[in-house]
């Protein structure tokens, strides 16, 4: 038997090995094993064989064996066999052009296997160039021009969706190969043949939607983010010019898909006793203001997709519409679904979803069927996954204990400002949006009950506003911002204490304070705050910067960590393929 033929039911395959069960004869390497050896010596492979590379793409490709085999030698050892690296690379972007679609499938995973195997190496302290070691500088743009051209050709293809799949996965593979994406400098070549009008056509068809359009706004969300600051990346300069309804709709849907699934799944995990959107809001705000809430279910963000939203959002100023376009309720009705590539089990909420993302043109609206939109699942979204902040009454107590050393660094008072008024707004607009009075009740109980707190923070500004040093008058702003808090802890707590005196009980149960406070708001004063609806213009660029350096890190490597070998499994697309000789 020749090797990386298979003998049958007796035969296995483990670590590029082939063994005859009754284990008489020395295992024998399978032949697309061998063939790797080849192209790792000094020699070139097609010199003894001059149809080595035709052949090679008709093998099932070992991409452990491959990849373990690149990060195994070292920088000087990589450095030995370029040659045969840049030609292997390069006969990958040939048979991306066959017609033959398992050498393109092959090719596929092989580019995967040689980009990631070879950018481990880049951190060795060799220092070799990435783009040479894979491509050679004489070649490097003419072959990546070739290389970006036929995916972008494969994705806008009507053929076959799992070759659109691994042709997003090996994007994915390439722009995530280095922690910072703005350090791949793979990435230049992809901005300056750009795929962005590809990633808006899966967007914008239903099928492709379905199938692809999770790993289509993960990357171009990534994409947005190279250098975003340093050079004018052409895919943000693009996404903020879109005014497709059906591109963005698509988006959005996506988005949307990605969060609602979320939600479901928490929801399987838990059930809630309230529903609907003001319910998750109360939720949400609630656990804002209180200071020592129970644990909640440990909930893990997806990144990804909230980065997606926040570009479009912030890119975009067509895409404002989309976060009202009411659609059905996700999880209520459910397309009709096709099989799609097995995924890795990752925590909740960095899946992504499930290939029945629901558009209003699939699904018409019914007048008995719930309806939704993006920006109520992102609400409910942000319920649960904030119901372990209570980062503000505890915000306040981190601020002034920490007081000494964090005032040599920064302007306290900023932060503190806007946390009060944070309770200023619902205390002077919260009747407009709290769905029940009781919930009005319950932040002036929290108040109350942390009272000390807020005559802590209130003594502390007003020590440092009336010093002449250079926090007087940020001080003084906190000092003018706490006028109503300190009025409602003034006019409650004698009543409250009255109450325990007349009834004889030394404390108040939370049922008892709150029937004092429900019976005692007539004769409260409170002062209109001005200003409460003005803010800050918003600059990402000059604040936030760091944040999205280091939330971009966060989802490179989370991406990069679930491209693991099962992700890019060849069994569908044999299958699919299973007709061809």
């Amino acid at each position: 038997m020749l090797p990386g033929v298979y003998s049958m039911a007796q035969t296995e395959k483990k670590g590029g090995l082939l063994r005859k069960s009754s284990a008489s004869k020395k295992p024998l390497k399978e032949k697309v094993v061998l063939m790797y050896d080849e192209i790792f010596t000094t020699e070139d492979p097609s010199k003894c064989n001059p149809r080595f590379w035709e052949e090679l793409f008709l093998m099932k490709v070992n991409l452990e064996y491959l990849e373990g085999k690149l990060e195994a030698l070292d920088g000087e050892e990589l450095m030995k066999i370029k040659d045969n690296i840049n030609c292997l690379f390069q006969h990958c972007i040939q048979a991306l052009g066959e017609e033959h679609p398992i050498r393109v499938v092959n090719a596929l995973q092989t580019l995967c296997a040689l980009i990631r195997g070879v950018h481990q190496k880049n951190k060795s302290t060799s220092g070799f160039d990435i783009i040479n070691m894979l491509v050679g500088f004489d070649k490097a743009e003419l072959c990546m021009k070739n290389l970006m051209e036929s995916l972008d050709s494969l994705l806008c293809a009507e053929g076959s969706e799992s070759l659109k799949s691994l042709c997003l996965k090996l994007l994915l593979c390439l722009v995530t190969v280095t922690d910072n994406i703005s350090q791949n400098t793979i990435l230049e070549y992809v901005m300056i043949n750009s795929i962005f009008e590809a990633i808006l056509q899966i967007l914008s068809s239903p099928l492709s939607r379905r199938e692809h359009g999770y790993d289509a706004v993960v990357l171009l969300a990534l994409l947005v983010n190279y250098r975003k600051y340093e050079s004018v990346n052409p895919y943000i300069v693009k996404l903020s010019i879109v005014d497709d309804e059906a591109t963005l709709n698509g988006m959005g849907l996506v988005i949307a898909q990605a969060l609602s699934e979320y939600n479901r799944q928490y929801k399987d995990k838990e059930e809630e006793h309230q529903t609907g959107f003001f319910s998750a809001l109360t939720n949400m705000v609630g656990s804002m203001f209180i200071a020592d809430a129970d644990e909640k279910i440990s909930v893990q963000t997806n990144e990804a997709i909230l980065l997606a939203l926040y570009e479009a959002v912030h890119l975009n100023r067509n895409f404002i519409t989309v976060l009202a376009q009411s659609h059905p309720e996700m999880g209520l009705l459910t397309a009709p679904t096709s099989p799609v590539p097995t995924t890795p089990v990752t925590p909740l909420g960095t899946t992504p979803p499930s290939s029945d993302v629901i558009s209003s043109a699939e699904l018409p609206l019914d007048a008995d069927v719930q309806t939704s939109n993006l920006l109520i699942t992102f609400l409910k979204y942000s319920s649960i996954v904030m119901q372990d902040t209570k980062a503000l009454i505890n915000l306040l107590k981190f601020l002034m204990s920490n007081e000494t050393v964090l005032l040599a660094k920064h302007n306290i008072f900023t932060l503190a400002l806007m946390v009060v008024n944070l309770f200023n707004m619902f205390i002077t607009y919260g009747d407009t949006f709290l769905p029940t009075p009781s919930s009005y009740d319950e932040l002036y109980y929290e108040i109350i009950r942390m009272h000390q707190n807020f005559d802590n923070l209130y003594s502390m500004v007003l020590r440092l506003s009336t010093n002449a040093g250079q926090w007087k008058e940020p001080a003084s702003k906190v000092t003018h911002a706490l006028v109503n808090i300190r009025a409602i802890i003034n006019h409650f707590n004698p009543k409250i204490e009255s109450y325990a005196a007349v009834n004889h009980i030394s404390q108040l149960s939370e049922d008892q304070v709150l029937e004092v406070v429900r019976s005692n708001y007539d004769t409260l004063t409170l002062k209109l705050q001005d200003g409460l609806d003005q803010y800050e213009r918003y600059s990402e660029q000059h604040k936030e910067a760091a944040f999205f350096k280091e939330l971009v890190r966060s989802i490179s490597i989370n991406v990069r960590k679930n491209l693991a070998f099962n992700t890019l499994s060849q069994e569908l697309l044999l299958k699919e393929f299973s007709t061809i000789s």
